[in-house]
């Protein structure tokens, strides 16, 4: 159970991440790769580790990104809500709000991927959907690996 909840903190921050960059970035600074850049990364690697033949990663991946992008928007809904004025501190009430505001989308998220995954096993099998599983999660050890070596480059270079 800890590395699914893992898991899920990780690509709700993968996908935060992704989105971020699609915004305007400093003179000189060139993103990574964008949004879709990612996606088409992230369907190669699940694709290519859960050895999905095309027919399963056409029927999949449709799902797999709806449900990413409503996870964003659950996530980033309630961050929006509870930002303050840099500066500007939280009262403890405050702060007990946003904890359990933080539980409940937690909690709503599960249950979205509980729907989803009646979804997935409707166009792929369980053991597919396991391996997806896994390569999601090597998916992510990747990608921040990759990001470790892209900001120790970038350190170099300055």
């Amino acid at each position: 159970m800890k590395k699914f909840i893992f898991a899920i903190a990780i690509t709700l921050l993968t996908v935060t991440a992704s989105f971020a960059q699609e915004r305007e970035r400093p003179k000189g600074h060139k993103p990574s790769f964008s949004h879709e850049e990612f996606k088409a990364k992230q369907r190669a690697f699940i694709t290519e580790k859960a050895e999905l033949t095309p027919q399963e990663a056409e029927a999949f991946f449709p799902l797999f990104f709806e449900l990413q992008k409503k996870k964003f928007e659950i996530e980033h809904s309630i961050r929006k809500e509870m930002r303050k004025p840099r500066g500007e501190k939280f009262t403890e009430e405050e702060c007990r709000e946003f904890v359990y505001k933080m539980a409940d989308t937690k909690i709503e998220i599960s249950k979205l991927e509980r729907e989803y995954i009646d979804k997935y096993l409707t166009v792929i099998s369980a053991s597919k959907l396991h391996k997806i599983q896994h390569a999601e999660g090597a998916f992510q050890r990747h990608l921040m690996k990759e990001m470790t070596k892209l900001r120790e480059e970038r350190k170099n270079r300055d």
